[in-house]
């Protein structure tokens, strides 16, 4: 770590505010790259990448900041975003906290009802909004009464959600007031002197509402301070996790904590972010392929990233080596080898002269697969969110591409322990970040944490704040786990989402699902059993995937067939059953299943926007289905 760096953290360590952090590194660093962004008009285009300092921002942040002034902004104001991640998203943010604000992220899949509730719940009234089907909600909320969930007692009502002021990034045609971003910050008769950071802004003050996905109930607002967010960035600068003199590749949702993480390590230290271009500027869409393309090209040193990216570019992997031609076979050879190799390796039994030669001389194969996915800056990915499966990690692993799982909540802001590139154990999520301190419940192997990131509560929740932290300022995560003779934290599944079987076996059901994801063709996997003698599972299926797979293998499929009733695929599916059901205990098997013809979404309400599953939800649309496995 160079002496710049240390500087740097000092500054973060001393700073009161985010705000303050920020413009301190801003005039000590003008020059210094903040982030780079790619161009592309659509999302096969070429790229053209370009790159902004601080100084060239911070002239667009003065301005927004004081726009917000005008409209009334002042420390404690709520100010929402609905945006997906942008350079215009941290440019609002840093202008919020300028004034200290508290900023309200809301995820931009998230539809018109779930962003009335948390404008109303959050009381932000003035909304930075991406593009037309973000104004299309607002506008939507601003014409209809919004239903507010039933939470704490407060018997669910009808209200009018209250939106004063709309800040466009895109040009929007729905009949909505507001003002655009581009005008504004171009703007030459305001000013373009940053205005001075508010004195009463310290370590206590709130910086953000985030809120929870909403597994169980209306999502909870977690109150997060300006303090919790700094000690969070030099513990994640100081364990290593962050390439501090390279890129971070930054696509994930910043309503999202993991994100929101990642973009204040990019703009508080020496390190800078990359962006992913914006092909769509009428929606919010992610186009998968445009990332993964900008991802490649952006050069980036680290990828934090859930596991969703990291199980489908296996299952990429593991379909191209599928195939019959000469360049698949190679692919396939290399990453059995690779396997092979690295099975030999842990189990201590020595290499043939032979294995030994092809796994040397496949060197050059496994180096191009890594800057396939990753470009030819990469240095190690990380993966945080939910639970990563270590037959993905290990896969990863064997073709030499290091994936540091980690683990925190919106609660904990964010991370709380880590896998360290040189320093990882597969199927944990690391040890503790400094300054955290973990316990574990004797009575029910219950996970509680306590540190300067720990946030202090809910928003308007005050039975559910007094539920999970108690009065030695210990959180109570709801996960269970184990901590090993060195320090690694295992997580073995939620307290809540325990499956309690008949015979009273208790069964976590995300260890068993997570044994489905390590196939390519499986989207999803859900377990069923609670107060059944036996359990059961739900299917979804990766169609594009599958339908490649089969035909590599010569059988051709109409595109209008529906592949849950082809008799090949049942058969692929039992075999997967069959091969879990080897590694479980026999009240954890699977006794039946089922295929659900439709894959769950965001739109569907069956995922979170963290793209985890919504277990009640999902009982209840399948309620049917589940009792016919029982019948």
């Amino acid at each position: 770590m160079g002496s710049s760096d240390i500087d740097q953290f000092n500054n973060v360590s001393s700073a009161l505010s985010i705000g303050e952090a920020f413009w301190s590194r801003a005039r000590a660093h003008p020059d210094s790259p903040l982030f780079r962004y790619a161009v592309a008009p659509h999302a096969d285009a070429t790229r053209v990448w370009r790159s902004e300092t601080y100084a060239s921002v911070t002239p667009a942040i003065a301005r927004i900041a004081h726009h917000l002034s005008a409209l009334g902004v002042r420390p404690g104001t709520p100010v929402a975003i609905l945006s997906h991640t942008r350079a215009e998203w941290l440019l609002a943010d840093i202008a919020i906290q300028t004034l200290g604000g508290i900023t309200v992220s809301i995820y931009q899949s998230q539809p018109a009802v779930e962003v009335g509730f948390v404008l109303h719940d959050s009381g932000a009234r003035i909304v930075f909004i991406e593009n037309e089907e973000q104004a299309q909600k607002i506008s939507w909320l601003k014409n209809n009464p919004c239903t507010i969930p039933e939470r704490e007692g407060i018997l669910a009502s009808t209200v009018q959600v209250q939106v004063d002021t709309v800040i466009n990034f895109e040009q929007i045609y729905t009949e909505l007031p507001s003002t655009y971003l581009a005008d504004l910050i171009t703007n030459p008769d305001i000013s373009a002197t940053p205005p001075t950071v508010p004195d009463s802004i310290n370590h206590a003050s709130i910086a953000s509402y985030v809120y929870t996905s909403g597994t169980t109930g209306a999502p909870k607002g977690v109150i997060q301070s300006h303090g919790n967010h700094l000690s969070n960035v030099r513990q994640a600068a100081e364990g290593g996790i962050f390439v501090l003199d390279g890129s971070l590749f930054l696509y994930l949702p910043l309503a999202h904590s993991f994100a929101r993480l990642v973009y204040y390590v990019g703009a508080l230290t020496s390190a800078y972010l990359a962006l992913p271009a914006i092909v769509d500027h009428k929606t919010s869409k992610i186009d998968l392929s445009s990332v993964a393309k900008d991802l490649r090209e952006s050069g980036a040193s680290v990828i934090p990233s859930v596991p969703r990216l990291f199980e489908k570019m296996a299952a990429v992997l593991q379909s191209r080596a599928s195939g019959k031609g000469l360049q698949q076979r190679i692919l396939a050879l290399c990453i059995s080898n690779a396997q092979k190799t690295y099975e030999r390796r842990f189990a201590k039994a020595p290499l043939s002269l032979l294995e030994q030669i092809l796994f040397y001389g496949l060197a050059p194969i496994r180096e191009k697969i890594k800057r396939q996915l990753f470009g030819v800056e990469f240095r190690h990915a990380i993966s945080g969110g939910a639970k990563l499966d270590p037959g993905i990690n290990k896969f990863f692993d064997a073709l030499e591409i290091t994936i540091c799982e980690g683990y925190g909540l919106t609660e904990t802001c964010v991370a709380t322990h880590v896998n360290r590139p040189l320093h990882r154990r597969i199927g944990s999520v690391g040890p503790a970040l400094n300054q955290v301190e973990t316990r574990i419940l004797a009575e029910d192997g219950e996970i509680l944490l306590r540190g300067p990131n720990v946030t202090r509560g809910y928003l308007n929740r005050p039975l559910a704040t007094k539920e999970s932290w108690d009065n030695e300022g210990w959180f109570h995560t709801g996960d269970i786990g184990k901590i090993d003779p060195d320090g690694f934290l295992f997580i073995t599944d939620r307290k809540k989402e325990l499956v309690i079987t008949a015979g009273g076996k208790k069964i976590p059901p995300t260890l068993i699902e997570g044994l489905f994801k390590r196939n390519s063709f499986i989207s999803h996997a859900f377990l069923y059993g609670d107060g059944k003698p036996y359990c059961v599972m739900l299917f979804t299926l990766n169609d594009l995937e599958l339908r490649n797979i089969l035909s590599a293998y010569g059988v051709k499929i109409a595109a209008n067939t529906k592949l849950s009733d082809l008799t090949i695929v049942i058969k692929m599916v039992q075999d997967a059953v069959d091969m879990a059901n080897k590694e479980l205990a026999s009240y954890e098997t699977i006794k039946h299943f089922s295929i659900i013809d439709q894959d769950f979404s965001l739109e569907d309400g069956l995922l979170t926007p963290t793209m985890k599953m919504k277990r009640k939800q999902i009982t209840l649309r399948y309620r049917d289905t589940i009792d016919s496995l029982y019948s």
